[in-house]
């Protein structure tokens, strides 16, 4: 290190003690050499030709195009370097900007948009730097066109054709910023371009669709507005929001019948038609449909019978009807339950015992574990949360839990056995019989006498 230290000592002051041409001869003969230093090089050349540079529209519009010239390939630090001519570029813009040159700041704005979304298809990948340098030159388009006012037909022209380019991820702001620039004429010629384009291309193209939707929305046309988002229904969430386009537009047994719609085209998923169930359960009663909010809650209760569709029902049934569709929910639950399952480990008690401990009807959720014959998983549940009240029903689902504990024969299941044992512990001393206790555990040291691993986690705990 100290070498190292004393060559750079050396050849900083080789360097300083060289004239300006020699110094330029060196660093050009290395730039020859090295690729990446000649592009630091050059970035900074053109960085510094900007920084001090003329106002003059014509210097501006050189300045400008040389700033928008790549110096080399877009790879990651290709990108940043470029990134900061353009930066460099708009700095200059602004400047003369803020002298009021908005009219010849436009087009060169117009430019270098173009010429900077031709230069970033090439890149490697995507760049937040070149992010922020596109922004940066949106910015300035939109702020010239504020200070010069050019003519709406014109600027919409230009707007219509970079957001139809091929690299519209780096153009301008979209059509709703400008939307006070234009007016009502320039909205015209801007959707007559689109229209033109729409008619070709058609609904294959998702970021014409965005921006149509985008200028339909601008000029409040619904019925445009749900003609385009009608091309692409591949998601339940389309037909969603153009029920709700039509509702806000009081045009409701529309937007029912879209949301239904929405439900057929995806029946029985349940993160894609939760939000089409609240609309309709919202609207059919303003269309006279009121008892359909409930056939429909009744129907998805049907296909997923879980605690979220119980309450759903009888929230769409309200107070006069809550009573009758309970019980008709419960009787469906409880005939499902009493159907046989071969699997041992599911529970066909299962979701009336969810729906039933959700209402806060842990007697009547055990009766039906029992009744059913729910496997030890749920029982052992049911049982934690009774076992303060019912002490005596939780015994023997926890000595079972105890037994298959043991049975794993690991040091986890081991420790999880002697936690409870300890719970069994509490029952006993709650029912105040702990020789019961005493018995179970000298039948457990017993049992397992050869398992030392239990025995030296019992003789912890003080069992």
């Amino acid at each position: 290190m100290a070498a190292d230290s004393a060559h750079q000592d050396l050849l900083h002051g080789y360097l300083a003690g060289l004239d300006r041409a020699a110094l330029t001869a060196l660093l050009t003969e290395a730039a020859a050499a090295d690729e990446g230093l000649a592009e630091r090089l050059r970035t900074a050349a053109v960085r510094e030709s900007l920084r001090g540079g003329s106002t003059d529209p014509a210097a501006l519009a050189r300045a400008v195009a040389t700033a928008l010239e790549p110096v080399g390939p877009l790879d990651r630090d290709g990108a940043r370097h470029y990134a900061e001519q353009v930066q460099d570029a708009v700095g200059l813009l602004r400047r003369a900007l803020d002298g009021g040159a908005g009219a010849v700041v436009v087009p060169l704005a117009e430019q270098a948009i173009v010429r900077f979304g031709e230069a970033v298809a090439g890149a490697d990948g995507p760049s937040g730097a070149l992010s922020g340098a596109a922004d940066r030159l949106a910015a300035l388009h939109l702020a010239a066109c504020e200070q010069a006012r050019p003519d709406p037909v014109s600027l919409a022209e230009w707007l219509a054709e970079r957001h139809l380019s091929p690299d519209h991820g780096r153009a301008p702001s979209g059509v709703a910023a400008y939307a006070e620039l234009l007016g009502e004429v320039g909205l015209a010629a801007y959707g007559a371009v689109l229209g033109l384009a729409w008619g070709q291309q058609g609904a294959g193209q998702h970021a014409l669709a965005r921006r149509m939707e985008e200028l339909h929305t601008l000029r409040g046309d619904t019925d445009a507005l749900v003609a385009v988002l009608a091309t692409d229904l591949s998601h339940p969430s389309r037909h969603l929001r153009i029920a709700e386009l039509l509702a806000a537009a009081g045009r409701l047994a529309e937007a029912v019948d879209w949301a239904e719609r929405g439900l057929e085209a995806a029946p029985g998923q349940r993160t894609h038609d939760a939000p089409l169930m609240v609309f309709l359960t919202a609207h059919y009663g303003a269309v006279g449909r009121r008892d359909d909010a409930v056939a429909l809650h009744r129907d998805q209760f049907l296909r997923r019978p879980d605690p979220a569709a119980y309450r759903a029902l009888l929230e769409a049934a309200g107070p006069e009807g809550w009573t009758g569709q309970r019980e008709w929910a419960l009787a469906e639950l409880h005939r499902r339950a009493a159907v046989p399952t071969a699997r041992s480990w599911e529970n066909p008690a299962g979701r009336l015992i969810e729906v039933l401990v959700a209402e806060g009807e842990s007697d009547a959720a055990w009766s039906a574990a029992v009744r059913y014959r729910a496997p030890h998983h749920a029982l052992l549940r049911l049982a934690q949360l009774r076992a303060a009240t019912h002490p005596a029903d939780a015994v023997p689902v926890y000595r079972q839990e105890v037994d298959e504990q043991i049975e794993a024969m690991t040091r986890e299941s081991y420790r999880a056995a002697v936690g409870w044992i300890l719970r069994l512990r509490d029952l006993y001393q709650q029912l105040g019989t702990p020789e019961e206790f005493g018995r179970l555990l000298a039948e457990i040291r017993g049992t397992h006498r050869a398992k030392g691993s239990l025995l030296a986690d019992l003789d912890a705990k003080g069992l």
